[in-house]
């Protein structure tokens, strides 16, 4: 302690000398010793609670997989509220267990919960973007804005991809790319959902001003009836084994169009876990189709025009 009588007063050093004699003491055999005894004694009921744990880890998924087996949710909804329960009774089951822990090790764990509290009350009050993440995730959920395995369009655009994961604080979204990208729920303004039962595929062609337009109406035909022949699982079926609505030629949609031509589109009602594949195969029969009556594909083009002076 003289190396610091010099530059510290009294009290000082004196503080200084309680807080290392209390240092020296986690240092000394006889503090170790005697909580190596405790640990001894108590190892068998910590690892009863960890056995136990265990077992409650398991347990609940079984019965949460059970209890889904008894609804009448939709495959999608299942997986995602039973992901969602499974996460929070994970939480549940481990706090417990730490409380048991720190209880049977002589600690008094009522400070511990009270501060939760205090601290859970105070993050309300602090935490204002967490609260609204909570409760968006819970309106997500509860109206089933969109599920695990959807296809969605979030923000306009902004991310694009399947759903992995819905929690309550934020969403996990996995891009075509395979990138997976984690948003707050409360940053979510605006979802477009491509897996609700039914989509209407649009599919838009530009071809020449000079085209009649009965030309483009039979092509259309003709590839219907070579889609729904070929491809029937694309379609949404009546209850008379109908397509809804096959690949029909709606009409002009454009006459401007950047002078490219007339553009015309084709719709019809698909599955909605074929729409792009849908999609892309009415793109390619078109293409096919115009391309065997001779009916070019309008694309940019420019003219010049040269004039030689006369003498």
């Amino acid at each position: 302690m003289h190396l610091f009588s010099g530059h510290l007063t009294t009290d000082q050093n004196a503080t200084v000398a309680a807080v290392l004699d209390g240092f020296v003491k986690y240092t000394t055999w006889d503090f170790w010793s005697e909580l190596l005894q405790m640990l001894a004694g108590k190892s068998l009921l910590l690892l009863l609670i960890i056995t136990l744990t265990w077992l409650a880890l398991r347990a609940r998924k079984l019965i949460i997989s059970r209890v889904f087996l008894l609804t009448r949710l939709q495959k999608k909804q299942q997986d995602t509220l039973e992901s969602l329960l499974l996460s929070f009774t994970r939480y549940v089951i481990f706090i417990i267990s730490a409380l048991l822990c720190l209880s049977n090790l002589g600690m008094d764990v009522a400070p511990i919960i009270a501060s939760a509290g205090v601290i859970g009350l105070a993050v309300g009050f602090g935490a204002q973007t967490l609260v609204k993440d909570l409760i968006t995730g819970f309106f997500i959920i509860f109206e089933d804005q969109f599920s695990v395995g959807d296809y969605v369009n979030i923000n306009n655009g902004a991310i694009n991809g399947t759903v992995v994961s819905v929690g309550l604080r934020a969403t996990k979204i996995r891009t075509w790319a395979q990138h997976v990208v984690v948003i707050q729920n409360s940053e979510i303004k605006v979802s477009q959902n491509f897996n609700r039962e039914r989509m209407r595929a649009i599919v838009n062609i530009n071809v020449p001003y000079e085209t009649e337009p009965a030309l483009i109406e039979r092509a259309t035909r003709t590839i219907s009836a070579r889609m729904v022949s070929a491809m029937p699982h694309f379609f949404l079926m009546d209850d008379a084994g109908q397509p809804v609505e096959p690949p029909t030629l709606y009409g002009i949609t454009d006459v401007e169009n950047g002078a490219l031509g007339a553009k015309y589109a084709v719709t019809c009602m698909v599955k909605d876990e074929f729409y792009f594949t849908a999609c892309k195969e009415l793109r390619k029969a078109l293409i096919e189709e115009l391309k065997q009556m001779g009916i070019p594909i309008s694309y940019p083009r420019r003219i010049e025009r040269q004039e030689t002076e006369l003498a």
